[in-house]
C-alpha cells in the first residue's frame, strides 16, 4: 500500500467519524490522492479533513477540490428534495416503495451531503409494479432502456435523479449466495416499517434486514466487477449507529445459510481496522474470528474497483465471465471453461462491438463467433485489453473462492 492510500484511508476514517485525522506521511501525492478519492466518489467527504491535515495540498488542486465539494453540496440538496416528493406522489396513490440505502444511509455521515446519492433503489410488490411505473411517468421520470430489464425498470429524473424500482432485488443463479438466497421470505415488502429519512421519512427495512440486504448487494457486486469503499463505509456506520437493534444471531445465521460468513468476517475486520467501527453487539458473533488473512486481499480488491466497480476496462470486462461462473457447476475453473464464459454470454450481457446482436437476437450466435475469433486473437497477442480482462477474471474468482463464495 502506497503512501497516498494510505492517507486516504485516514482522512476518510476521520471523515466519517468527524475528527481530525492522524498524521499523514510527508511528501504526499495529493493528486493520487485525489484522483482516488474521486474513483470512490468520496472527495467531498475528504476536503474537510484533508484541510485540517496538511497545509501541503497543492493550491489549484485546493480550488478544484472545494468547487467540486460546493457542487456535490447542491447536486445533493436537489436530489433529496427531488426524491422525497416522489415519494410522496407514492404515499398519495398508496402504493408502498421500500427505499434501500442511500437517502437512509446519508443522515449517519456527519456531513449528510456529501455522501453522493446518484441514484434511489426502490423496492415494490410485484402487483404494483406497473403502477409504479406509470406513477413515476407521471412525475416527469423517463426511462432508461438499455439499463431496463423484466425486473427492474430504470428512469431518470430532468433533475438529475435516477431511480431502480425493482419488483425484486437479486438474480437467481446456480451457484453461491443467489443460489440459496429466498428474497420473498428474506425482504417482503410487507416487512418494511417506516422510518428517517434525510431530509423526512420513508418505508425502508428495519434494521437487521437492511443490514443483510447491504451485505448481499456488496456480495452481488463482489461477484461481477466489485464495489468500492463507499458501500464499506454505509456499512460500518449502519452496524454503529443500529447494531444494538439487530438480532446477531438471526443475522449470522443467514450468513451460515448464505455461505457468507466468511466475506463478513473480512468485511468486519475491514471496518474495524480501517474505519475504526466500534466494539459493539456485533462482537458475540463475529469477534472473536477477525484477523487480516481475508481482509488484506478484500481491501485490495475494493480500492481497486473504484465506486462502481468499473475503475479499469479490465475490470469491467471480467465481470461477465466471473459473473455467468455462477451459473454453472461447483468446481475449479478452468482457463478454458473462462475463456467459454467471455465468449458465450446472453444477449443482456451485450456490449460494442456487438449490439447489433443486442438489436437482433437471431444475430447472436454471430457475435459469439466474433467474440471467439477476437479472443483467440487476443490469446496470441497476450497482451491485449480482452486478454487482460481474462487475467482479472481469474484473480477475482481466486479471491472469491478464498472467501468461500462459490460454494
Amino acid at each position: 500500500m502506497n503512501d497516498a492510500t494510505r492517507a486516504f484511508l485516514i482522512l476518510l476514517e476521520a471523515a466519517i467519524h468527524a475528527r481530525e485525522p492522524s498524521p499523514l506521511p510527508q511528501g504526499l501525492d495529493w493528486i493520487a490522492l485525489y484522483a482516488l478519492a474521486a474513483e470512490h466518489r468520496v472527495e467531498g467527504l475528504l476536503f474537510t479533513p484533508a484541510l485540517q491535515a496538511s497545509p501541503e495540498v497543492p493550491g489549484e488542486l485546493l480550488l478544484q477540490w472545494q468547487q467540486r465539494a460546493m457542487a456535490i453540496t447542491m447536486t445533493q440538496l436537489q436530489m433529496t428534495d427531488t426524491l422525497h416528493t416522489t415519494l410522496a406522489a407514492f404515499e398519495e396513490e398508496r402504493l408502498r416503495a421500500v427505499v434501500l440505502k442511500g437517502i437512509v444511509l446519508k443522515a449517519l455521515y456527519p456531513e449528510p451531503d456529501m455522501r453522493v446519492m446518484s441514484d434511489a433503489d426502490l423496492l415494490v410488490e410485484d402487483s404494483a409494479f406497473d403502477g409504479a411505473k406509470a406513477l413515476l411517468s407521471k412525475q416527469g421520470y423517463v426511462e432508461i432502456t438499455g439499463d431496463s430489464h423484466e425486473d427492474t425498470y430504470v428512469c431518470a429524473h430532468p433533475d438529475g435523479l435516477r431511480i431502480e424500482l425493482h419488483n425484486r432485488l437479486f438474480d437467481r443463479k446456480n451457484r453461491g449466495f443467489l443460489a440459496r438466497l429466498d428474497e420473498s421470505e428474506l425482504f417482503p415488502v410487507s416487512k418494511s416499517v417506516r422510518a428517517e429519512a434525510y431530509g423526512g421519512e420513508c418505508w425502508t427495512f428495519p434494521p437487521g434486514e437492511h443490514a443483510l440486504f447491504q451485505l448481499l448487494h456488496m456480495a452481488k457486486h463482489m461477484i461481477t466487477t466489485g464495489f468500492g469503499l463507499r458501500q464499506v463505509c454505509d456499512f460500518s456506520l449502519f452496524i454503529e449507529s443500529n447494531g444494538e437493534s439487530i438480532d446477531w444471531e438471526w443475522y449470522a445465521r443467514q450468513c451460515g445459510e448464505l455461505n457468507l460468513t466468511r466475506f463478513q468476517r473480512a468485511l468486519f475486520a475491514l471496518c474495524r481496522n480501517h474505519l475504526a467501527l466500534k466494539d459493539g453487539a456485533w462482537q458475540s458473533m463475529f469477534g472473536d474470528s477477525l484477523d487480516e488473512t481475508d481482509a488484506s486481499p478484500l481491501l485490495s480488491d475494493i480500492l481497486d474497483a473504484g465506486v462502481f466497480g468499473k475503475s479499469t476496462a479490465e475490470r469491467t470486462r471480467s465481470a461477465a465471465v466471473v459473473y455467468r461462473s455462477f451459473d454453472g457447476e461447483s468446481g475449479g475453473e478452468s482457463r478454458l471453461r473462462t475463456l467459454a464464459r467471455a465468449v458465450f454470454i446472453r444477449k443482456d450481457e451485450l456490449h460494442p462491438p456487438y449490439m447489433y446482436a443486442k438489436r437482433h437476437a437471431a444475430l447472436l450466435p454471430a457475435a459469439w463467433i466474433h467474440r471467439l475469433i477476437r479472443y483467440a486473437f487476443i490469446e496470441r497477442r497476450r497482451g491485449g485489453e480482452q486478454g487482460a480482462g481474462l487475467a482479472v477474471a481469474r484473480e477475482r474468482m481466486a479471491l472469491l473462492d478464498k472467501l468461500g463464495m462459490l460454494k
